[in-house]
């Protein structure tokens, strides 16, 4: 039968095996490690596929769209010229740029000597005594910042001043070399510097020559005045208003399209992993998790929210890092800036930024960019999906006439506001969505930031000279 002969070969084959085992053992180790030097080999000299991975797991540079550097974002915002009693300024005008580019290209050093660094006092005969330029930042500059700004080529130690928010320039009348003062209100100190080269002496000496031509205008000044020493009121924070009413543009711009394309931008640039990002649809809100970080998006306001629900792994002696630094590297490699902004704000955790257009930020709460660190780690990011296609003229544009500074005054004190709570008052836009597809309408205005309610229209536009 078939099954005697089945038996009869196996016999056969286990015989084979048994007189043959130790050769077949040294072939069978001999091809075990001629694989595992194969397998060492390829391990070796494997080399990934880049380009798949870095959609997944690598920022790709080729998503950042606009990069900013420090003396982009730290920009003024107001210049002041004090002639005597009389003040002169300038709003939304590209002479602003020519003191930015003025600053950027000074190297200054510090004067010594006690008399030098002193307290500010804003009515001190000699700032009323001699004409000057007031340069105003919207928000208090720490050291490390102020000098990379300035370029200081002196060292800078802890008593000079902090939180500078403005400087103060004039022309020496002996020398005609430029000097100024680092003034800080918050602090209420002043640093006396010196102007090391000459980029500056064509702007200050023609500030006479602008006033005649008009392109500066007759402002007044608003003060908050609080008790100081001794009972004497003290100016805690000083606004510059232009006297008359001001005309100014309003813009029509068009936006880049936002859609499915914009978040998987942003997914793949805020995201470790956006393979394992899984999403969901509510409404109006679309969110995107990987289970250690969210993106909401809300497409009514065309504006998203990154959460970061990780604590930190590495809690350890690293050195806490401005907030400014790190979100300046952090939206320049994670899907860059989109359009131009300015730092607008700057706290122990968080760094907030305005949309800047025209020389005038946009004060809308849904433009506002903020980033919240913790330890040297991304806690939140709240930016708007609006960009604005700046590079194309405004398709149009329009003059309008906002309030006076007069006017501002006197709305402040109809209104019965407490100045306690008053932080600023300056002009800015508001940027509506129109209807057609894709366009956006700049209006400026007058805003105040008021209390804990934020930035606001200090108007209402119903019925007021010049929105028409």
């Amino acid at each position: 039968m078939n099954w005697l002969k089945w038996i009869t070969h196996a016999k056969e084959v286990i015989t084979f095996f048994k007189k043959n085992y130790e050769h077949i053992k040294s072939i069978a180790l001999t091809l075990l490690i001629g694989l595992s030097l194969v397998l060492t080999w390829s391990l070796w000299t494997f080399k990934p596929s880049y380009p798949s991975l870095e959609g997944a797991r690598i920022v790709k540079k080729q998503e950042v769209d606009v990069e900013a550097g420090m003396k982009q974002l730290v920009y003024p915002t107001q210049v002041i010229y004090h002639s005597g009693d009389e003040l002169y300024g300038l709003e939304a005008s590209n002479l602003m740029k020519e003191f930015q580019m003025g600053l950027n290209e000074t190297k200054f050093t510090f004067d010594t000597g006690s008399k030098n660094n002193r307290a500010f006092d804003p009515n001190e005969k000699f700032l009323r005594d001699n004409k000057y330029v007031e340069i105003i930042f919207p928000v208090g500059m720490s050291q490390d910042i102020y000098k990379e700004i300035f370029s200081f080529e002196s060292e800078i130690q802890a008593t000079k001043p902090q939180n500078v928010d403005r400087i103060f320039l004039y022309q020496d009348k002996m020398t005609d070399s430029i000097e100024g003062y680092l003034v800080s209100y918050q602090q209420n100190k002043m640093q006396k510097i010196r102007a090391t080269n000459n980029e500056l002496n064509p702007l200050i000496r023609d500030m006479d020559k602008w006033v005649d031509t008009g392109n500066l205008i007759p402002y007044i000044k608003y003060d908050i005045e609080g008790d100081g020493k001794e009972g004497q009121a003290e100016i805690l924070r000083r606004f510059y208003l232009p006297q008359d009413s001001l005309a100014l543009t309003r813009y029509t711009y068009f936006s880049k399209a936002t859609g499915e394309d914009t978040y998987e931008t942003y997914k793949k640039a805020l995201f470790k992993d956006p393979l394992a990002v899984k999403s969901a649809s509510d409404k109006n809100q679309i969110t995107y998790a990987d289970g250690t970080a969210a993106m909401v998006v809300n497409e009514v306001q065309n504006r998203f929210t990154f959460t970061n629900f990780a604590g930190n792994r590495n809690p350890n002696t690293t050195p806490n890092i401005s907030p400014l630094y790190q979100s300046l590297d952090y939206i320049n490699t994670h899907a860059g800036w989109g359009n131009p902004y300015i730092l607008s704000g700057l706290s122990t955790y968080s760094a907030n930024f305005w949309l800047f257009v025209e020389n005038l930020p946009v004060l809308d709460p849904e433009m506002q960019m903020s980033l919240v660190w913790y330890e040297n780690e991304l806690k939140e990011y709240q930016r708007s999906l609006v960009q604005l296609q700046l590079d194309q003229k405004s398709y149009l544009s329009q003059k309008v006439n906002i309030q006076s500074g007069l006017d501002v005054i006197k709305e402040l004190e109809e209104k019965d506001y407490n100045q306690n709570y008053v932080q600023d008052i300056r002009i800015g836009f508001t940027m509506k969505k129109q209807k057609e597809p894709h366009v956006y309408k700049l209006e400026p205005q007058w805003f105040i930031n008021y209390d804990a309610k934020g930035w606001q229209p200090l108007f209402s536009q119903t019925g007021k000279e010049g929105f028409n």
